[in-house]
């Protein structure tokens, strides 16, 4: 029996500019924090070091800048990598409902979204099957009217082709075009256009 999920992650970059501009706010995010903390530190200590007066710590203080920076460098790269795959749980959902939406206006009402599980928008995941659901309900409830007037009309069509129609038998068929006006406008009523 085959082990491997049902759903295997082979790209992570789906929706480019929105995966890119969450990464770039996330990284901005960090260095800004980073720089404002940074240069904090180094003011404070800056300050402390020019009121000692001793010159020796001042090549001490560039390594640990330099050590800093490449540290600063490291963790922007791995937060990056993070980034990247924590903007796809929700750029993946995204790319899936669009595709679902086109499914859907195509007319296909059978149609479900199935999210894999960790993705995020679960919630909107159950909101839209359940919305299709609704609207594939009404509309099969409409196809079988449509299906009773059709077969109506039908009768009606080969009752008038009859040359002598008595005048109860057109009453008759009166009402049953009243019903069936009723009947459509049933059918238009389950939706606001």
């Amino acid at each position: 029996m085959d082990d491997k999920p049902k759903y295997k992650r082979r790209i992570v970059i789906i929706k480019r500019a929105l995966q890119f501009k969450y990464i770039a706010i996330v990284l901005i995010s960090m260095v800004l924090v980073a720089f404002t903390v940074g240069w904090d530190v180094y003011y404070t200590v800056g300050r402390a070091i020019m009121e000692l007066e001793t010159p020796g710590l001042y090549p001490i203080m560039v390594k640990i800048n330099n050590l800093m920076l490449g540290k600063l460098a490291v963790l922007l790269v791995i937060v990056f990598i993070i980034a990247i795959f924590v903007s796809h749980k929700f750029a993946g959902p995204i790319f899936k409902f669009e595709r679902s939406c086109d499914t859907v206006a195509d007319g296909d009402l059978t149609y479900r979204v199935h999210l894999r599980s960790g993705d995020e928008l679960v919630e909107l995941q159950d909101k839209f099957n359940g919305m299709v659901s609704e609207i594939q309900k009404k509309i099969s409830g409409d196809k079988d009217s449509v299906k009773i007037v059709v077969e109506k009309l039908s009768v009606i069509s080969s009752r008038l082709s009859q040359k002598n129609i008595s005048p109860s038998e057109l009453s008759e068929i009166l009402g049953q075009i009243n019903g069936i006006i009723a009947e459509l406008n049933k059918i238009s009523s389950g939706f606001k256009i």
